[in-house]
C-alpha cells in the first residue's frame, strides 16, 4: 500500500503544468532508484513548486536523504522555454549555462523528434551540484520534461547502462 501511495504521488508530480502531457519512464531499469521507491522513505524526496511554471522532483538514490546525496535522479517540467524552438535547441541553451558556470565536457548520447540524451562532466566545479549528469530533454506539445541523472564522482559503466535504459524508456502520454 506505501509503495502504490509513493508510486501516485510520484506520478502527480511529474505531471506537467496546467495538466498537459505526462512523462512516463520505467522506474524498475534502474534497481537503486526502484529500492528507495519501494522504501518509502519521504526524506529521500524533495519537491519544488515554488515556481508554477517549473516543478522540480529530486529524488535521492544513494546517500542519506534528499538533501545530502551522492546520487540522484531529478524530473524537471516546465512550459517550453522562449529561446528554445525544440529539444536540441533546448540542449544547446542547457549546455551554454553549464559552461558559464564551469568548463565541461559534452557527449551527445541519443537525439529524436522530441527529445535528446547528452551527458556533462565537470569535475572540480563548485557552481554544479555534481561532477557528472546524463540528460534527458523530453518535448511535447506545451510542456518539457527534463530528467537528469546527477552523480558526486564518476559514473559505475554497469549504472551508467541501467540510466540509460531508464532514461530511453522515458516517454509523453
Amino acid at each position: 500500500m506505501k509503495i502504490r501511495a509513493l508510486l501516485s504521488l510520484c506520478l502527480l508530480l511529474f505531471s506537467a503544468p496546467l495538466a498537459a502531457e505526462r512523462l512516463q519512464f520505467d522506474h524498475r531499469l534502474y534497481p537503486p532508484l526502484k529500492e528507495v521507491l519501494d522504501a518509502g522513505d519521504a526524506a529521500m524526496l524533495d519537491f519544488n513548486n515554488s515556481n508554477p511554471v517549473r516543478l522540480v522532483d529530486l529524488i535521492a538514490v544513494k546517500g542519506k536523504s534528499a538533501k545530502d546525496w551522492t546520487e540522484a535522479l531529478e524530473i524537471v517540467s516546465l512550459v517550453r522555454p522562449r529561446e528554445a524552438k525544440d529539444a536540441k535547441d533546448w540542449m544547446a541553451l542547457l549546455q551554454k549555462q553549464m559552461q558559464a558556470r564551469c568548463p565541461a565536457s559534452f557527449e551527445m548520447i541519443a537525439e529524436d523528434e522530441n527529445s535528446v540524451t547528452f551527458e556533462r562532466r565537470s569535475s572540480n566545479c563548485p557552481a554544479e551540484r555534481a561532477d557528472t549528469g546524463i540528460y534527458r530533454l523530453v518535448t511535447g506539445k506545451r510542456s518539457w520534461f527534463q530528467l537528469s541523472v546527477l552523480v558526486k564522482g564518476e559514473i559505475e559503466p554497469a549504472a551508467r547502462a541501467q540510466w540509460l535504459a531508464l532514461l530511453a524508456s522515458a516517454r509523453l502520454d
